[in-house]
């Protein structure tokens, strides 16, 4: 961009693009901070709650996060594996089973945790269902589905599934299903290899940086420009001071 051509209609419409796109990127930043520090803030208050008991009766908004217990059994005939999820570095699946709520017929999904893959795909793992009445508790979780290659919602007895979607599940399953994903406890022996995710504070100091990058970026980019426009004022002004005196 040349100190003589600032001016320039282009040139400023390309500035003011540039500095709209750094601003807003800063801000998308610190809109993201605070997302993740409502979310700690949430989680932290949630986690010390006296747990949700969970019924037929369908749960509201708002509930992820909370410890829950449920009385029932685990149904294998609806279980299926949850694709691409992976523990420190290594391929895998979450194991979802359902669990007959007691009493009644509904179910809540329940991610017993993860487990590898092993070998090849065309010979998926079949995770064993545990039998008899149970007592369960964990976390509630509201997943939000995700990109899928899947060209239609899978069937309800699909074994394996790129994403955990609860209303597309619930819309093929011939019982009603808790909108919320169960994660059971780290110390259920029906479980496997289970690290939930645990929201910390260091998510937001790094959104909080990048916004103080992005920002500044913005700043120094419009102090460039600010210095190459006086630049060419003066440069304009010369030739009639010149002029003048002659």
């Amino acid at each position: 961009m040349s100190t003589r051509r600032i001016s320039h209609p282009l040139a400023l419409l390309g500035v003011s693009v540039i500095f709209a796109l750094l601003i807003g990127l800063g801000i998308w930043q610190l809109q993201r901070a605070d997302e993740k520090q409502a979310w700690f803030d949430s989680y932290r208050a949630r986690i010390s709650e006296a747990p949700i008991q969970i019924t037929a009766r369908l749960l509201g908004p708002d509930r992820s996060n909370f410890p829950a217990e449920v009385r029932g059994r685990f149904d294998g005939e609806g279980q299926f594996l949850w694709d691409n999820r992976t523990h420190q570095g290594q391929p895998g699946f979450h194991v979802i089973t359902p669990f007959v709520i007691s009493p009644g017929e509904t179910r809540i999904l329940v991610d017993r945790g993860w487990i590898p893959l092993l070998g090849s795909r065309e010979k998926l793992p079949v995770p064993k269902s545990p039998a008899g009445p149970k007592a369960i508790s964990g976390y509630l979780y509201e997943p939000k589905p995700g990109f899928t290659l899947e060209a239609r919602a899978p069937e309800y007895d699909a074994i394996l599934r790129q994403n955990l979607d609860l209303s597309a599940f619930a819309s093929s399953a011939p019982y009603a299903v808790q909108p919320y994903v169960l994660r059971l406890d780290a110390d259920d022996p029906d479980g496997f290899v289970r690290v939930w995710p645990v929201p910390d504070q260091t998510a937001v100091r790094r959104h909080e940086a990048y916004a103080v990058q992005w920002l500044g970026m913005a700043v120094v980019f419009i102090g460039v420009v600010a210095a190459m426009w006086r630049r060419e004022l003066r440069a304009r002004r010369r030739p009639v001071r010149n002029k003048t005196h002659e």
